[in-house]
């Protein structure tokens, strides 16, 4: 088995079908309800440029006989402090489980984040593969979540009829904020830190508004369309809460909803359960063809369940999220930081410490080069 470094930014369509035929035969067997990937959408999210603040390092196991993918992992690294989001990502082809690539994967991602503090997985369906393997390494429980859908085509739109609370009004866009909200809306969104995290060691950067901008442009450049919906207080002429939802212009009959937040001084109102009714009937009127709309939400946040009960949404099954101390998992995989045998006997892994802009592309030989790539949405999805 050869281990190594891949820049989907440089890569081949090759590769990336190879990535994407990866990515549908996990899918299949690891989450057969869900909707079957969608290839152009894959691929934009594996290609899309680096968002500021926002890192992701991927890598490839390939089998030493044939040259098959068989496995493939990602490290997001947001911010640049120990105590900063690092999640990771590990997939393997199922007719190579259980031969200690995903190990081998894990111990490359321990080692890249080896100046942070922890690693997460986040979405681990209970009773799963995925859970099971990441309990064997060390992964401990921090927040229990839960999925939840609305099919667009059935639910009783009467439960988006939602009243306003006085003194307030709601304010729509797609894309950018305006500029005359966009302080304030800034500021309310820093508002979700204040949510349910239940062990999750993890902080997250201030929201400000270069950072607004900067995930406004990260959603264009990957065909991604947000629909926001604020609550402006008539008063202050704030923005005291927000909803947004995405759509993927490659996968239009999925949103995906992020995140709710209102500040606590207008908490009480009804506010959350407004903005996003609102939300759903413009996205019912003006986009026909979205299908479903999905979330995830912390299993204990008891007032966003209400709420999302009250539009439609409809608990589809248990997750969780686990999170590992990195000097942990070094220590249990083995490595500090040098080259390491797969678990299964097999190659020595490729793991060269070269400068990224050294080194040969994938058709010119080795293959080792390192991708940043943008991440979609807040880890975790909606707040809990």
């Amino acid at each position: 088995m050869h281990i190594s470094a891949f820049g989907a930014l440089s890569s081949s369509p090759a590769d990336l079908d190879a990535c994407f035929r990866l990515h549908q035969a996990a899918t299949a067997v690891d989450r057969p309800a869900e909707p079957a990937p969608v290839r152009p959408a894959y691929v934009a999210r594996l290609t899309r440029a680096p968002a500021p603040g926002r890192r992701y390092l991927d890598w490839l196991a390939r089998s030493a006989t044939t040259g098959d993918l068989t496995g493939l992992a990602s490290l997001m690294l947001l911010g640049d402090q120990p105590s900063d989001l690092a999640a990771i990502d590990v997939t393997v082809h199922p007719r190579y489980r259980r031969q200690g690539i995903g190990s081998a994967l894990l111990a490359e991602l321990a080692g890249a984040a080896s100046g942070r503090c922890s690693l997460l997985i986040e979405g681990l369906t209970e009773g799963s593969p995925g859970q099971a393997w990441a309990a064997a390494h060390g992964f401990a429980v921090a927040q229990r979540t839960v999925v939840l859908t609305i099919d667009m085509t059935s639910v009783d739109r009467t439960r988006w009829c939602v009243s306003a609370p006085s003194g307030y009004r709601l304010a729509h866009w797609t894309g950018s904020a305006p500029d005359d909200l966009l302080k304030s809306y800034a500021a309310a969104r820093n508002a979700i830190a204040e949510a349910p995290h239940g062990k999750l060691s993890f902080t997250e950067p201030e929201w400000t508004p270069l950072r607004v901008r900067a995930a406004e442009a990260a959603a264009r450049s990957r065909s991604c369309e947000l629909w926001v919906i604020a609550a402006v207080h008539e008063e202050s002429a704030q923005v005291v809460g927000l909803t947004y939802l995405e759509v993927d212009q490659h996968s239009p009959e999925l949103a995906v909803q992020q995140d709710t937040a209102v500040l606590r001084a207008h908490r009480g109102h009804g506010i959350g359960a407004w903005m996003k009714a609102a939300n759903l009937q413009l996205l019912a009127a003006r986009r026909p063809q979205v299908r479903q709309v999905r979330t995830s939400n912390a299993a204990d946040n008891e007032h966003m369940l209400r709420v999302n009960r009250q539009v439609g949404l409809v608990v589809q099954m248990a997750t969780e999220n686990r999170q590992a101390s990195v000097s942990d998992l070094a220590i249990r995989l083995g490595r500090l930081g040098r080259p390491r045998l797969a678990e299964d006997g097999g190659q020595e892994l490729l793991r060269l410490g070269l400068d990224p802009g050294q080194v040969p592309r994938p058709a010119e030989g080795l293959g080792v080069q390192l991708v940043h790539v943008l991440g979609a949405g807040r880890p975790g999805g909606e707040p809990a």
